[in-house]
């Protein structure tokens, strides 16, 4: 079945048939380094003689390699190999990459797939967190998934990101982090109001993952090739797998779920103190906007723009437009440092933090 066709029956719910005649077994680890030359068996089970294919896809459905596992004469299990390279020869990005694999029998080319995106993927966990003394978040994950942490101020903004939607393997996890906001102004450790996010979806089964690839980043490696972006109309997906909640994220492609950079400054020509902090007596205007390669991530969807001073809540732009002025008078203030925040907040879940410091003199 041509790939596009595949995601739209994933898209609405739709069983696509599975055959006993072939599937894949499962393997133990799940990782691999193909920068270091390592590569992956992938164990094909078959019930009856025929020739093997095994397609890699991305997360987004591209299709990454065609791999030919040989005409086989008999039922049993026979490994594929994948180098981790895509079809031009170059070692793949860090990401979770998808087998499909297919069996043509002798009986007049008929075929048989097996396709672990249609029976599994996208089940949402919500996951319970440790700190330890070294700064790291603990968490433990019972299949490989993609998880998104962050950090924040209960009644608050959202003050780090932390993992964004990233590839986990199953088993103990830690993510390092030293307790400071995006900016490294404050640290949240010290917050009795600090409020810890870890929550994800799980991946496909029999998801290979990449490690390893310090010189190809995933969004730039799939705009040299071209290979088309965009939002799934997701008015019929499948959310509910036996039970479990499938999560939105599950579908939207990857160079959606961002982090956007955002910048925040003042613009009114204002002294500073020794601390090269502002000083702030009267009424200003701040500026924010966003990096232009990130506009398009949050134009996909509303977004809103709102204003924080000391993680308190001042003022929100519900319909969001950049860049932004805001103007802003700080009277209520009392004297000594203070913090103000910016968070721009897309309906697609993306949420871009700023920070910077104003000093009220006494």
């Amino acid at each position: 079945m041509p790939n596009h066709l595949i995601v739209f029956a994933l898209l609405l719910g739709i069983s696509m048939p599975l055959y006993a005649s072939v599937s894949i077994e499962q393997y133990g680890a799940q990782e691999f380094n193909p920068s270091l030359g390592q590569t992956f068996d992938i164990p094909v089970r078959i019930d009856e003689p025929g020739s093997i294919q095994v397609d890699i896809f991305t997360p987004d459905g591209d299709l990454v390699r065609s791999l030919p596992g040989g005409r086989q004469t008999g039922a049993g299990v026979y490994p594929v190999t994948w180098d981790g390279r895509d079809q031009a020869g170059t070692p793949v990005p860090d990401e979770a990459y998808i087998p499909v694999v297919r069996l043509v029998t002798g009986r007049d080319g008929e075929a048989a797939s097996y396709d672990p995106r249609t029976i599994s993927g996208g089940e949402e966990v919500i996951l319970p967190v440790t700190t330890n003394a070294r700064q790291q978040l603990i968490f433990q994950l019972d299949k490989p998934s993609r998880i998104l942490a962050r950090a924040g101020v209960k009644s608050g903004p959202m003050m780090k990101s932390i993992l964004n939607w990233q590839v986990r393997g199953r088993g103990r996890n830690m993510a390092l982090w030293n307790g400071s906001d995006q900016d490294g102004l404050v640290n949240l450790y010290d917050n009795d109001r600090l409020a810890l996010l870890v929550t994800g979806f799980e991946l496909p089964l029999h998801s290979i993952i990449a490690v390893g690839n310090e010189n190809l980043e995933y969004l730039a490696w799939r705009t040299a090739r071209q290979w088309p972006v965009g939002i799934p109309d997701l008015s019929e997906a499948q959310f509910e797998r036996d039970g479990r909640r499938i999560s939105r994220h599950y579908y939207l492609p990857r160079s959606v779920e961002i982090d956007p950079r955002i910048t925040l400054e003042i613009i009114d020509q204002l002294p500073v103190g020794e601390d090269g902090i502002p000083i702030v007596s009267g009424p200003i205007a701040l500026r924010v906007d966003m990096h232009k390669e990130d506009r398009w991530a949050m134009q996909q969807s509303l977004y809103e723009v709102a204003f924080f001073i000391d993680y308190e809540f001042l003022s929100e732009e519900e319909q969001g437009y950049m860049p932004l002025t805001w103007r802003w008078n700080p009277v209520a203030l009392k004297p000594g440092i203070h913090m103000v925040t910016v968070n721009v907040s897309g309906f697609n879940g993306q949420v871009g933090v700023k920070s910077l410091q104003i000093a009220i003199p006494k």
